[in-house]
């Protein structure tokens, strides 16, 4: 039934229930709402799996943390996720133009994938320290599927375009989910 013939039935006397009428006149205000709105923004996709690794999930790029300052956004996610924990590497986008443009890349010196040393890295967090102008993103390397009892940190300094390899920033028993601020 279409919205105007649900309209002249509802408004046959007897037949009429105000809910009802709002209701459907609300339900018409939507349909002509949606019927002239405009196209919807293209789509910018700023980062792409390249890992092949057959032992974890790829196409995903998972769990991310994003923070910006000023005109800077710098996004940091999981790349290639393990079923049980992990990442292949972490992968970085950052935009200095408030999300005009992007460029990508992944962390180095983490990961065997990237030149590191551990099989896989997890909870990435971004920070900017504003004092010193410098991108700072932390990780947890994790051995097979047991978290290591160290926090990574990488850092930027060229505006979050290009990271170092980490430095340990934290060590304990028992890290699970870092954070930096």
């Amino acid at each position: 039934m279409s919205l105007t013939s649900l309209l002249h039935r509802l408004a046959r006397p007897g037949l009429a229930r105000p809910g009802l009428v709002t209701a459907a006149l609300a339900a018409g205000a939507l349909a002509l709402s949606t019927t002239t709105a405009t196209a919807a923004p293209a789509l910018t996709q700023i980062s792409a799996d390249p890992y092949t690794n057959s032992t974890s999930q790829h196409a995903a790029e998972v769990e991310p943390d994003t923070f910006s300052y000023g005109s800077t956004i710098v996004s940091a996610f999981q790349v290639g996720r393990f079923t049980d924990g992990g990442s292949s590497n972490v992968g970085f986008a950052t935009s200095t133009d408030n999300g005009t443009t992007w460029t990508k890349g992944f962390l180095p010196g983490i990961t065997t994938q990237a030149g590191g040393t551990f099989q896989r890295v997890s909870d990435p967090s971004v920070a900017y320290d504003a004092k010193h102008n410098t991108w700072l993103i932390s990780t947890i390397p994790i051995t097979s599927s047991v978290a290591v009892p160290e926090v990574f940190t990488s850092r930027s300094t060229d505006g979050g375009l290009a990271w170092s390899n980490p430095v340990v920033t934290a060590t304990g028993s028992s890290l699970d989910k870092n954070w930096i601020v």
